[in-house]
């Protein structure tokens, strides 16, 4: 992002290249004396936001692995500005996107940028993870998928600053990689509707799904990522693991992604507390296992880090539209999208795992504050 970066500098403003578990660059202190073309954002967000038809259920693509970026022709589409990060020259931006993926693993990946905080990192209109778009730049063309997302800055070549491109993925591009540093016009444009664009999967350009094929109505299942699935109701899958409603909230697939991070995890009593959100501990608790899906949605400031009883203020009073959370000086566990987040099966054998993870039946609410986060 070198132009971006140079203006900051001038401005003597402090800038951090990355935060905790995400790869994507953030500006921390030179946001607030930067002006972001609104009216472009706005713009950008109405062009590129999808049209979100019911998900169906495919075979699990495999993800993609390192050098396996299709080139396409080029393509037309809207031009934005870009960066560029990750890398040996950005070693702070880290290799794990804010969906959980591993980015060297992936590295046809993108980060969405926008606003001053993660909760406006919206500039394309929220995409949810594994959007694919096509990515153009010079006479190089490829698609890349949403596994990341960040703040927003400066205009770029005089272009709104609405995307980040992972530097393996901008090397194959043909960007020059200036240690993390490019910034400059690329063309950005959703796929073919003939092709898997309408379908949140990271299925490779070269295995495309038609839209019109007829699936049995499960989840199309986003190898490393999300799942999504079609209906107002998440979905337990057969490996634990629990799909997102498909117009569900961004906030509420990002905590349901975050808990598919650690399903399976063993209990352990003060387990998780002491580390920060955005780290895998080897084992958790009721408490900081819940923490660990509010971060995900950046409900919760990463070094949040309390008992159970704690979050019997946190939120809002009464049930939720999406998230409700049951929460007493012994214990605390969750709805989301009607799937339990919780630590056994409390319901009894049907109940799912006999573990931390998603469980699909109703449990006793007896003796619990019900809260759930604002707005959902």
């Amino acid at each position: 992002m070198g132009d971006l970066w140079r203006i900051f500098a001038s401005m003597g403003a402090t800038t951090q290249r990355s935060f905790p578990g995400a790869g994507a660059i953030v500006a921390a202190a030179a946001l607030a004396a930067v002006v972001t073309s609104g009216l472009g954002l706005v713009l950008v967000a109405a062009l590129i936001a999808p049209s979100m038809p019911a998900a169906r259920c495919a075979t699990p693509a495999a993800p993609s692995a390192a050098g396996s970026i299709v080139l396409g022709p080029p393509g037309s589409g809207l031009r934005v500005g870009a960066t560029e990060y990750g890398g040996p020259g950005d070693p702070t931006s880290g290799t794990v996107g804010a969906s959980g993926a591993n980015l060297l693993e992936h590295p046809d990946s993108y980060a969405e940028l926008g606003g001053d905080s993660f909760q406006t990192a919206t500039a394309m209109g929220g995409l949810p993870y594994m959007t694919p778009l096509r990515v153009t730049w010079a006479d190089h063309s490829a698609i890349a998928y949403k596994r990341d997302f960040g703040l927003g800055g400066g205009p770029v070549a005089g272009l709104p600053r609405v995307i980040d491109l992972w530097w393996q993925f901008a090397g194959a591009l043909r960007i020059p990689y200036e240690r993390g540093l490019w910034s400059g016009p690329v063309r950005i444009e959703r796929p073919p509707e003939a092709g898997a664009g309408n379908l949140l999967s990271p299925t490779p350009a070269s295995t495309l799904i038609p839209a019109s094929t007829d699936f049995a109505g499960c989840a199309v299942t986003a190898a490393g990522g999300l799942s999504i699935i079609a209906g107002p109701r998440a979905q337990l899958l057969n490996d634990g693991r629990a799909a997102a409603p498909r117009d569900a909230p961004a906030a509420v697939k990002a905590i349901i992604a975050a808990g598919n991070q650690i399903v399976g995890k063993p209990y352990l009593y003060g387990g998780g507390h002491g580390l920060a959100l955005d780290e895998i501990a080897p084992a958790y608790d009721c408490s900081s296992s819940v923490e660990h899906l509010l971060y995900g949605a950046r409900l919760l400031p990463v070094t949040y880090d309390a008992a159970s009883g704690t979050l019997e203020s946190f939120g809002l009073p009464g049930p939720g539209r999406w998230v409700t959370i049951y929460a007493s000086a012994d214990h605390v566990f969750m709805y989301v999208a009607g799937l339990r987040w919780d630590t056994h099966n409390a319901a009894g054998p049907q109940d799912g795992s006999s573990g931390i993870g998603w469980h699909p039946l109703v449990r006793s609410s007896a003796g619990f504050v019900v809260r759930h986060p604002v707005g959902l």
